[in-house]
């Protein structure tokens, strides 16, 4: 019986475990070390706000590529639609809630156990990785709990942690009963008075989401949302043929490359971009779409791009792509509008260059684009800024020590080869030590949403189950 320890227990360790599972034709132990109480949800979708939606339809939900229908029907027999009719979109497609996301892993991984005809097990460990020793070829995993975990292969699957305080908020701020360090945290924003004026810090998904939460609870207040370019998430557009874009992903070479060729630096792919689409926009097309390709092709791109421009894309051009990445469902968008129209949310262009705490307020030092500098207080700061990188995650910086493991160039994540393997100090990939998800952005460009995660891990079980057997694994079910 083989031995796997994954850390991580949001949506991309379960699927791991799932796929395991389903693939591997042999008994696994698999452990899950996953600090909140359910597996499957994570940072993105341990909540249960009602408001809380995926920023894609219900059917790009995909966790097998080769069957990309599977939670489509989950969410039918689950009665899921039936609990939310509120899901649907006037394109008559859904976008469901982040909290089913979660049931539906779980769920799932309770049915891939029961029908393991190997005898498979999984067993969720409700603690934290903090530190490692090396044993022989694999790791011994140090639990903050004082326990330890050795597997014969390690996972890392996690993702991005709860956001870190701006650097200009001093320490009384951050303690002040005002601030609103995580906003993820359901009871602390459920607890804001609905007079407050409340100001939040960034303009994405994240405070659109807190918008959103905030209308519900009956907020009368005034709500600031600043970020230093005022870009605010593009709408959702055309309704995507989800086999099509499951296609895309299974090509050899996206369609991006096969148009403008391999090793473009950033500013021939950004040229390029352009190029595609104002061709769009001339014949009638959806202005996202040739942004989509771009984005299928980040495997491609980024690790053509030098570490000069990487640095030059994240400082100046990630927060536009971001925008058009992660686009807002119709109805946060709505509710974000009419709180605009009504005048009572304000998007402003202006950066946090400090807050202090004053009385039963927190003081806001903002610098407008022109320089205007102006001070106003606000009885609620909720921190927006979204997920901090994982560089200085615990376990990770000891592999480092260890020599196990290296940061990419960018502090993005590890380094891993085309199939996940983690690259030691050498440079050489690892049987016993994979990742999976956020933490390969270094490798992969692009690797946040669903059906990139689903479909990267769907092509690398081959090489994972010959890491676990000795022999390619390949999936039980047939490749699209």
């Amino acid at each position: 019986m083989r031995r796997i320890a994954i850390i991580g227990g949001g949506f991309t360790g379960t699927a791991v475990a799932i796929r395991l599972c389903d693939s591997v034709r042999t008994q696994l132990s698999i452990t899950i070390i996953e600090p909140r109480e359910e597996l499957g949800g994570g940072l993105a979708y341990c909540g249960n706000d009602p408001d809380h939606r995926v920023n894609g339809t219900h059917e790009l939900l995909v966790l097998f590529p080769d069957d990309i229908g599977h939670f489509a029907r989950w969410y039918e027999a689950a009665g899921a639609a039936a609990r939310d009719p509120e899901a649907r979109a006037e394109s008559g497609v859904r976008y469901v809630r982040r909290s089913d996301v979660r049931r539906y892993m779980n769920e799932t991984l309770q049915e891939t156990l029961d029908a393991n005809a190997y005898g498979s097990s999984v067993h969720h460990v409700r603690d934290r990785a903090t530190g490692a020793r090396r044993v022989n070829h694999a790791v011994q995993i140090e639990l903050a709990s004082g326990c330890t975990i050795e597997p014969d292969l390690t996972i890392l699957a996690f993702g991005g942690q709860r956001p870190s305080p701006p650097g200009t908020v001093t320490a009384e701020a951050q303690n002040h009963g005002g601030y609103v360090g995580d906003p993820f945290e359901a009871e602390a924003v459920s607890e804001i008075s609905p007079d407050n004026a409340v100001l939040l810090v960034g303009t994405g998904l994240t405070a659109a989401d807190v918008v959103a939460t905030l209308s519900r609870q009956g907020h009368r207040g005034s709500i600031t949302a600043i970020s230093r370019r005022g870009l605010l998430p593009q709408p959702q557009g055309e309704v995507p043929d989800v086999a099509e874009l499951m296609q895309r992903l299974a090509r050899p070479v996206p369609r991006f490359i096969e148009r403008h060729g391999e090793g473009l630096t950033l500013r021939a792919a950004v040229r390029a971009l352009r190029r595609d689409m104002a061709a769009a926009v001339a014949e009638g097309r959806d202005l996202k779409a040739p942004f989509d390709e771009v984005r299928d092709a980040a495997g491609w791109l980024w690790p053509s791009f030098t570490d000069v421009e990487k640095r030059r894309f994240l400082r100046h051009l990630k927060p536009w792509y971001d925008v058009n990445r992660y686009r807002m469902v119709p109805q946060t968008g709505a509710i974000v509008a009419a709180m605009q129209a009504s005048g009572q949310l304000d998007f402003r262009v202006a950066r946090l260059a400090g807050l202090e705490a004053r009385g039963t307020c927190l003081e806001a030092l903002l610098v407008g684009r022109d320089g205007t500098v102006t001070r106003e207080a606000f009885e609620t700061v909720i921190n927006c800024t979204g997920p901090k990188t994982m560089s200085d995650d615990p376990f990770i910086g000891a592999l480092s020590d260890l020599g196990l493991a290296r940061p990419d160039s960018m502090g993005l994540g590890l380094e891993v080869d085309g199939t996940g393997r983690v690259l030691d100090a050498a440079g050489h990939a690892q049987d016993a030590i994979w990742a999976f998800g956020l933490l390969t952005r270094g490798r992969f460009g692009d690797m946040t949403a669903i059906p990139q995660i689903a479909f990267r891990l769907h092509r690398s079980l081959p090489a994972l189950g010959e890491a676990l057997t000795g022999t390619q694994c390949p999936s039980s079910r047939e490749v699209i």
